[in-house]
């Protein structure tokens, strides 16, 4: 009797551990990409086939018994397959990382035969291109005293000598100046953002676009910048910013 009553209560702890192994349980959980909380993952139960998903910062919840497999899966990371462990079950929290999902591109071809005018013959290879000011400035001509004695010959053309006269030829080497101004105010603004004039060259914001006119006044800086010296360039545009904030301050 004694004997039947010892295996009695073995069974019946038993039918309890193994009962309190398979309850359901609610488990939360937070899937990571790239060190952060992901959104839209789907996780499947595949013993029950329970379905959720994560939110904003890569939360869910979901029930789960110990040992049950979950199923992670998203458009822009690679599957993964998590077993719940007792640790996991026991503290009813899981964290899983997930990687980004690589994508196989095909062979791109780069055609380098790229139809152009010059290929074609519509203009010779090598001709130099003009900007709109260089362009107006070339049609008008630019007048030399040669064009005097070439008059006398009968060879010289007119339209030179008369904006010469008239003014033209002066004005459109000015907008060609201009433009050859703007041009390098680009270039610096393409180059540098604003950030990189007040944290490393500490002009104040509003005089960014005041000092950036100041730089191309300068020749050598102007020549760093057009052949492309970086170095060089920020160089001469420290040294100028030097000059720059103390004429600011001697004005103020």
């Amino acid at each position: 009797m004694k004997i039947w009553l010892t295996l009695f209560f073995q069974l019946a702890i038993l039918n309890i551990a193994k009962g309190q192994q398979q309850k359901e349980i609610m488990i939360s959980g937070t899937v990571i990409l790239n060190n952060k909380g992901i959104e839209g993952v789907l996780i499947k139960n595949e013993s029950s086939n329970k379905t959720t998903n994560s939110d904003a910062d890569g939360h869910f919840t979901i029930k789960c018994q110990l040992g049950d497999i979950l199923h992670f899966s998203s458009i822009n990371v690679e599957t993964k397959r998590k077993k719940i462990t007792k640790t996991e079950y026991q503290s009813t929290t899981l964290s899983v990382t997930l990687s980004s999902k690589t994508i196989d591109l095909n062979e791109v071809i780069i055609n380098t035969n790229t139809i152009t005018a010059e290929k074609i013959g519509i203009i010779p290879e090598n001709q130099k291109k003009y900007t709109p000011a260089e362009r107006r400035l070339k049609t008008a001509g630019d007048f030399k005293p040669t064009h005097l004695l070439s008059l006398l010959g009968g060879s010289s053309p007119l339209d030179p000598i008369i904006n010469k006269i008239s003014g033209r030829t002066k004005r459109l080497k000015k907008e060609l100046e201009i433009e050859k101004k703007e041009r390098l105010l680009e270039r610096l603004k393409t180059l540098y953002k604003d950030d990189f004039y007040v944290m490393n060259l500490k002009i104040p914001k509003t005089y960014i676009n005041s000092f950036r006119y100041f730089c191309i006044e300068n020749q050598y800086l102007v020549s760093y910048l057009t052949s492309g010296n970086k170095q060089l360039l920020e160089l001469s545009m420290s040294e100028l910013a030097i000059t720059f904030n103390n004429n600011m301050s001697s004005e103020e």
